[in-house]
């Protein structure tokens, strides 16, 4: 077949800078590699067994359940998502190696910088501008959250499946024979998209403003065929996704993740537009960035002459939205494709589970930077001065480079980043939080303790005066935490404060356990995130003060909170050993040991044995590799059998009702303990 010279020409010219494109995404992403796992990737990454291993039972789970499941529910399904982790972690063989998922995130910004650079050449025309569109978003320095963000993976599929779209949309209408087969295309990708994130679903309006703007030949029967191809996927996801849902607890996101979600319907609209005029600034001038803008960074409402402008550069943009349609039709195509992907996350609509966040450019990215390159060619054509919109764009493009090279060695840990972000984000109680928690888990035993107890302090003055049903219990614990700690190296030095360190750390321990007692009556269901803990770290608060009673009673709280977790029950012994009660400290290790399985329980109850005194004790015996107990011996069966009724309870309520029947035949027959009492508990 002939292919005209021109032709050849412009093949070329597209190889050559796909090839451009490829390079600079990749040279300028390249320190991405280094970042580590943090903030949700922990949770959803780290955290989730379905993606441990490549088998039929892990993709039952993924699609039976939500996105966060096990560890906790955001009415959020993503079950593409969550398969793409499970290709890193069980068939790449990843693990928990970050740079494998990098890598990922990477390939897949680099097939979207190219599927940027081919829906600009189908809307501008040319090479050139196209270029300069994808080479502007493949650096753009607010994509760093989806893109160095592993869990940002869902941003990236979504945009993916909108682009690729768009383009086997659009090539539907241009032939004749494929056009079945194009329409196929655009139906699996979209089942893709919305699989991989919600947004997704924009892709229905993106087609139908092509249509409108006639940038094609305007075929409503076109139209009709895309609609079919998209609307079918989508409504097949949306009933799979009501069925995932209708199944799992209901999700509720906190009042200080987004406000707006319990601010009345003209306060949360107002302080939407004033977000939106936000990230108008944020898209032409992405040099502040953040990972957390929640409470109480953004108030509601508008109570400023900033917000004010925030909202008059919103309502302005919507106005000149409308007259771009008389100026130039590509460029009102590029303004509304930004605003109809960004409008699932704008909280115009509906509240969302953040108020802000940099993500929510990554698409919307691509129609403002198109009008900028098509306003900068607009510039060069009026001043006759042809290298006047390459030289614009090629200082943005090295400006934008730039930040994004230095922010991607900002996502290496936690600390980092917060130490980077609070600076433009002053008011987020979560990143004062997150600089305190990064610094004291840095070097626990040595950290600078003055400036983390700061810290937590201006977390907690933030979100102080919220009601119990409205606050967040992590940051009162953390501070419980930390005021245990700048007490016992004060009375560690010699020094006075002591006591007054301890007694805060009671009183915000105390908070958090109301902040999470009023959770679990707001939700109707389960225990409060750190209640547990908190009752932990209360007990070692009251002991320091030298209130026993009350370190006892907080510890066997936690205990009755958390059965399977090891720590409590070594509390527990421990206070029980204060007061000489060695016997009681006896049972409740072996009532641990039973449950948890606990090397170290065991340990901790072969080291009680073993100070005994008694020339009489039977308790332990040679083993192969030290002192063992010896299950012979009256007194360890005396206290099993005293451990035996609370380990029947504690295991039928974990659900584990046949091991428990195996444990009380065991009860019985090796250590003849009364049925009587064991079959009240299980009978």
């Amino acid at each position: 077949m002939h292919v005209p010279a021109r032709g050849k020409e412009r093949r070329f010219q597209g190889l050559a800078a796909g090839l451009g494109l490829g390079a600079l995404t990749f040279a300028v992403y390249a320190n991405s590699l280094g970042a580590g796992m943090v903030l949700d990737n922990k949770g959803l990454l780290l955290q989730d067994p379905r993606i441990r291993e490549a088998t039929g039972k892990n993709l039952g789970l993924i699609l039976a359940h939500t996105y966060w499941w096990p560890t906790g529910e955001a009415g959020l399904y993503r079950p593409l998502t969550t398969l793409s982790y499970l290709f890193n972690y069980a068939v790449l063989g990843g693990g928990e190696q970050a740079a494998g998922y990098h890598l990922v995130n990477l390939a897949l910004h680099t097939i979207n910088v190219l599927l940027v650079f081919a829906v600009g050449r189908r809307l501008l025309g040319q090479v050139g501008p196209a270029a300069w569109l994808a080479g502007l978003w493949a650096v753009y320095p607010a994509s760093t959250e989806s893109v160095t963000n592993i869990v940002g993976r869902s941003d990236l599929l979504a945009a993916m499946a909108t682009l690729g779209g768009l383009l086997m949309y659009v090539k539907s209408t241009m032939t004749g024979g494929r056009r079945v087969a194009w329409l196929a295309g655009l139906g699996v990708v979209t089942a893709a998209g919305v699989a991989a994130k919600e947004s997704a679903v924009t892709i229905v309006a993106v087609i139908a403003l092509y249509e409108l703007v006639g940038l094609g030949r305007r075929r409503w029967g076109d139209l009709g065929w895309g609609l079919l191809a998209t609307g079918i996927p989508i409504a097949g996801m949306l009933a799979l996704r009501a069925a995932v849902l209708a199944g799992s607890p209901a999700a509720e996101f906190p009042f200080t993740d987004n406000p707006m979600a319990d601010a009345g319907f003209w306060t949360g609209r107002l302080t939407a537009l004033k977000v939106m005029g936000q990230y108008l600034g944020q898209a032409v001038w992405p040099w502040r960035l953040a990972i957390d803008y929640s409470y109480a960074q953004i108030p509601l409402g508008i109570g400023s002459a900033g917000d004010g402008l925030a909202v008059a550069a919103a309502l302005a943009a919507a106005a000149g939205l409308a007259g771009l349609w008389r100026w130039n039709r590509r460029a009102f195509f590029l303004a509304g494709f930004a605003v109809l992907v960004f409008l699932p996350m704008s909280n115009l609509l509906v509240p969302i589970g953040a108020i802000r966040a940099d993500r929510f450019l990554y698409l919307p990215a691509v129609g403002v930077l198109g009008c900028v390159v098509l306003a900068a060619g607009g510039l060069g054509s009026r001043m006759r001065r042809p290298l006047v919109a390459p030289a614009i764009l090629a200082a943005m493009t090295a400006g934008f480079a730039a930040r994004t090279w230095a922010r991607n060695a900002e996502w290496r840990d936690e600390l980092t980043l917060a130490r980077a972000d609070v600076e433009t984000s002053p008011r987020s109680f979560k990143l004062h939080r997150l600089l305190a928690l990064g610094m004291f888990e840095a070097d626990p035993g040595h950290a600078d303790i003055d400036q983390v107890v700061e810290e937590i302090e201006r977390s907690m003055a933030i979100v102080d005066a919220l009601p119990d049903a409205r606050n967040v219990p992590e940051t009162y614990y953390l501070a419980g935490a930390v005021y245990l700690a700048k007490g016992d190296r004060l009375h560690t030095a010699g020094g006075a404060g002591g006591e007054t360190f301890y007694r805060r750390a009671r009183e915000v321990l105390e908070r958090c356990i109301r902040i999470n007692e009023a959770q679990e009556r707001r939700e109707g269901q389960g225990v409060g995130r750190t209640k547990a803990d908190a009752y932990r770290l209360l007990a070692g608060a009251y002991e320091r003060l030298g209130d026993m009673d009350g370190a006892f009673r907080a510890a066997r709280e936690g205990l009755r909170l958390a059965p399977r977790d090891p720590q409590m029950y070594g509390l527990v012994a421990n206070l029980l050993l204060l007061h000489d009660q060695g016997n009681e400290a006896a049972v409740i290790l072996t009532e641990g040991m039973l449950i948890t399985s606990d090397a170290e329980l065991r340990a901790s109850l072969v080291r009680l044995y073993g100070s005994s005194t008694d020339p009489e004790n039977c308790t332990l015996m040679a083993g192969a590799d030290g002192p063992a107990i010896n299950a012979r011996c009256q007194i360890v069966a005396d206290h099993v059998c005293a451990a035996a009724p609370d380990v029947l309870k504690a295991l039928t309520e974990m659900g584990r009702r046949e091991e428990a029947m195996e444990k009380k035949q065991m009860f019985l027959r090796e250590y003849r303990c009364e049925p009587g009492r064991l079959s009240a508990v299980l009978p």
